[in-house]
């Protein structure tokens, strides 16, 4: 499972968002350099930039959750035992589960609820945006997965004499 999420993330979702923040950057400078010499900034350039920064954050999740970086509370998770991390660590690792499958779920009912419409100025499928729900819901499946089996496989190691609990 390691290998496939190493793969899906290192030659697909690494570089889309790399590319994401990229095009962000260039379609808001786009619009900064319209508004301020032509008086009339493109008018795609609002609503792209939108569709762009709903990729890059959503996709962004999955690559913080991969590479561990999201926001924890280490202070009170250091003071218990092996046991209970350990235990805490499934636990989240479960309900990251639930949670990918929900938004993987409803993000796929989502495409079918707006596969007629369009957006306003850009004139594409509103699918487009949304379907971005079901990519990082899968994701966050695929890497609860992983980080389940890592959990379960490893044997807690045993606490060193004087650690404080």
């Amino acid at each position: 499972m390691k290998k496939i999420n190493d793969c899906i993330f290192k030659y697909l979702i690494n570089p889309v968002v790399k590319l994401t923040g990229v095009a962000l950057l260039l379609v808001i400078l786009l619009q900064i350099f319209g508004r301020t010499f032509m008086k009339n900034p493109p008018p795609w350039t609002e609503e792209m930039s939108r569709f762009i920064f709903l990729w890059y954050c959503f996709l962004g999740c999955a690559v913080t959750l991969r590479e561990k970086q999201h926001l924890g509370l280490d202070y009170f998770y250091n003071k218990f035992n092996t046991k209970i991390r350990k235990t805490i660590d499934i636990i989240i690792q479960i309900l990251t589960l639930v949670f990918g499958g929900y938004v993987a779920f409803y993000g796929t009912t989502l495409l079918d609820v707006v596969r007629k419409r369009v957006a306003p100025i850009t004139r594409l499928s509103m699918r487009w945006f949304y379907l971005v729900l079901p990519i990082m819901g899968a994701l966050f499946v695929l890497l609860a997965i992983e980080n389940l089996i890592a959990l379960l496989k490893k044997e807690p190691t045993a606490e060193k004499e004087g650690e404080t609990a």
